[in-house]
């Protein structure tokens, strides 16, 4: 079981060798918070000169990719409650990630988690070892395993991390069911239209061409239809959605690109309903991760650039970053967030109170928790104002056609009237 490292006997200082300057470490931005009670010390192991020399590369090979995939959400919730359980009952670190690599053995993480093992048997710290795994442990991991292995209490931040990603899972589903049924929809939406003006259109096109030849000037809505039927005879059935398939690819690219991005971005943001429900999910992960940093004792500027990271769009990311720059000059986290235009009254306000009362960490779960029940509401929202929504569309579309058949019969029926 870990201890504090205040709890810890004072050792005696133990001549080192000078190390060669290609073993020199590089340097890092990041620092841990300052500890009462003298410096944080390492984490136990055997020194860099101590070790074994050892095969550096690691992460997963091509067949590890193909085979197993990617590290989910979920499997790291699990990987660390299950963690900092078997190191709170006492197991020793190696123990532990032998018995979770077998309960993880067929999933991405089984391979990862084999590694650490063999590193932490090595004596290599732990995040000396999740540092080679960038594709499972992220920033924000790594710098909360490192805080916690020089500050000794490793299993109540790996508690934390496992509650960070179950919260960072449940909003990946209220996206992902926010976005899945409104694409469904439009996706079978796009396909009736296209089928109908594909294959049923140029036919009862025809049969209003044959009802009406002769008779004069016809009516707008039938010689709109008319023309929309030439051009799809014309141009062929397959142009069209082949021109969707491009467009979206071609646009998916320009995303992809900074310019692209940013541009895109701001657009979203600026569509009702839509911008609503982006800038409350990423608040909600901002609010959720820096209080995550900052409980851990990770210092302010690193909270920071790590929080920005997890924000998805670049208009939030940007004014983040930005108010990173002025907290580290000395202005209050509340008051940056205000300057920067970008964050509505009540994180400012709720920001300021954490502030104030010293319980800043706190006061952003409790925003967390409020944007992600805003998240699951708008979601349930814009499900429900979907499917009106298209049906209005598909009825416009029909009485588009019907209004065109019927104001031709009766302009050849008046036509026949007047002799």
């Amino acid at each position: 079981m870990s201890r504090d490292a205040g709890d810890l006997p004072p050792r005696k200082p133990k001549p080192r060798p000078k190390p060669a300057p290609d073993d020199a470490e590089e340097p890092t931005t990041f620092r841990p918070a300052p500890q009462p009670g003298g410096p944080p010390q390492a984490s136990p192991g055997r020194s860099r000169a101590e070790r074994p020399p050892r095969e550096e590369a690691g992460g997963p090979g091509l067949f590890e990719r193909v085979v197993f995939g990617s590290v989910g959400a979920g499997h790291l919730a699990t990987f660390c409650r299950q963690a900092a359980a078997y190191l709170d009952a006492g197991v020793d670190l190696g123990r532990a990630l032998s018995a979770l690599q077998k309960q993880f053995a067929r999933t991405a993480l089984g391979p990862v988690i084999g590694r650490l093992s063999a590193a932490v048997r090595r004596g290599d710290e732990l995040a000396e070892a999740m540092a080679r795994e960038p594709q499972a442990f992220d920033a924000l991991f790594l710098s909360m395993v490192r805080v916690a292995e020089a500050r000794g209490g490793l299993p109540e931040t790996l508690r934390r991390m496992g509650q960070h990603y179950e919260a960072r899972q449940r909003l990946i589903r209220q996206a992902r069911s926010a976005l899945i049924y409104p694409a469904i929809v439009t996706v079978l939406a796009l396909a009736v239209g296209w089928l109908l003006t594909a294959f049923v259109l140029p036919k009862l096109v025809g049969i209003l061409e044959d009802a009406t030849r002769g008779r004069g000037e016809l009516p707008t809505p039938t010689r709109l239809l008319m023309a929309i039927s030439r051009f799809i005879e014309t141009i062929g059935w397959w142009a069209v959605p082949l021109a969707v398939i491009v467009g979206g690819f071609l646009l998916l690219r320009f995303y992809r690109t900074p310019a692209g991005k940013a541009a895109l971005d701001e657009l979203a943001l600026a569509l009702p309903g839509l911008g609503g429900l982006l800038k409350a999910l990423d608040t909600a992960r901002f609010a959720r991760t820096l209080a995550a940093l900052l409980d851990a004792g990770v210092d302010y500027g690193h909270s920071l650039d790590l929080a920005a990271d997890v924000v998805q769009t670049s208009p939030l990311r940007r004014a983040i970053r930005a108010a990173r720059s002025e907290v580290v000059e000395g202005m209050e986290l509340s008051a940056a967030l205000e300057a920067s235009r970008r964050f509505p009254h009540e994180v400012v306000a709720m920001v300021e109170t954490g502030e104030e009362t010293g319980k800043l960490p706190e006061s952003l779960d409790k925003l967390a928790d409020g944007y992600e029940e805003q998240v699951e509401r708008m979601v349930k929202d814009i499900s429900s104002l979907i499917q009106p929504l298209i049906i209005i569309v598909l009825g416009g579309i029909a009485f588009f056609i019907a209004l065109a058949f019927v104001s031709a019969y009766v302009s050849v029926i008046t036509g026949l009237a007047r002799g």
